[in-house]
């Protein structure tokens, strides 16, 4: 019964929650997923005519565009599960027909989705990429969530945007854990520029603004809901100080490393792999005790100010650097990794 899910994925926090959802359907029926990503032919357009001849490397990032980092962070989600998966991404301008010839090339046998609707069910039900899909699939379609008639609580939009920052971290810690693993099983050295881009990442969008508002806001709640958790809050306090000096001495090897020091690649694989297994232990804390303890006992009004805070890490004005640079960042990362 439903031994292969095609879930097709976005950039969009209704595509992020759909997913979570995919995940524990498939790790409850041992199902295997496939995550499918469209983006529209650029090259159909007069502007991608002109980019694909005046700037060839250019364009091949245009078309690629949010794809590895639409797909990374959803086939992170799976792994992190224990799920097995997989990944496609097709150029098209049809996503519908696209996905029900997915469908048919990887032989699944249902397909989950959520469709953000425009009017509630009735509309949804004739406007949509979901209704084609609806009308044609020659499968089941599961259908999580139709936005306009189930919009997300605010403990929903907290919760997307937190675990979605986490599966971004994950993504580029396996990608720093990848590197290591390459260059070990080469006897090589280092990509020295993807690892300390990959570290510039942890130390301006972690360390800067995720774990500080963590600290800030969900924390704080915990403190008031939950005083017996005060063991736990300080252990996550202590663990990000840890991160921020591993983060910190990581820069300094690489700089070490680039300067010519061989001998340090040894000790910089070592700390990679300490680094790494920081931050798999960190997420897996919050995840499995702290965000469930906050579902338990937080109040709506708790979650509201949370998903606001959160929510502004894609506010443009915020921080020192916007936020369209740390997508920037994280997109060319995505595209510097191998397949996870």
């Amino acid at each position: 019964m439903y031994s292969h899910i095609l879930v097709p994925v976005d950039e969009s926090m209704l595509s992020a929650t759909n997913v979570s959802a995919a995940v524990r359907l498939a790790a409850q029926l041992g199902s295997k997923i496939t995550f499918f990503h469209a983006t529209p032919d650029l090259s159909a357009t007069g502007d991608g005519v002109l980019l694909r001849t005046l700037a060839p490397d250019a364009f091949s990032n245009a078309v690629l565009g949010d794809t590895n980092a639409v797909l990374s962070k959803a086939r992170i989600s799976a792994v992190v599960a224990g799920v097995t998966c997989e990944t496609e991404h097709k150029v098209c301008d049809h996503p519908a027909e696209a996905i029900l010839d997915a469908v048919q090339r990887h032989d699944c046998d249902l397909i989950v989705m959520a469709s953000r609707g425009v009017r509630g069910f009735a509309s949804w039900l004739h406007s949509s990429q979901t209704e084609r899909v609806l009308k044609q699939s020659p499968v089941a379609l599961l259908i999580t969530r139709v936005a306009t008639s189930d919009p997300l609580q605010a403990s929903e939009r907290a919760l997307s945007v937190i675990q979605d920052e986490h599966r971004s971290i994950a993504v580029v810690v396996r990608g720093m854990l990848d590197l290591v693993q390459q260059a070990g099983a080469a006897d090589a050295h280092f990509d020295l520029r993807s690892l300390e881009t990959m570290l510039g990442y942890l130390q301006a969008f972690p360390l800067q603004k995720h774990h500080p508002k963590e600290e800030l806001f969900i924390h704080r709640c915990l403190r008031q809901r939950a005083p017996e958790s005060e063991k736990v809050i300080l252990e996550l306090e202590a663990q990000h100080e840890r991160e921020h000096a591993l983060v910190a001495e990581a820069m300094r090897m690489v700089a070490d490393a680039k300067a010519g020091n061989s001998a340090s690649d040894a000790a910089l694989r070592t700390h990679i792999n300490t680094l790494g297994d920081a931050v798999w232990s960190h997420m897996q804390l919050e995840e499995t005790v702290v965000l469930p303890m906050a579902k338990e006992r937080f109040q709506e009004s708790d979650w509201n100010e949370i998903a606001v805070a959160f929510e502004a890490n894609n506010d443009p004005s915020f921080g020192d650097l916007p936020s369209s640079e740390f997508r920037r960042l994280f997109v060319r990362i995505a595209n510097l990794l191998p397949a996870l």
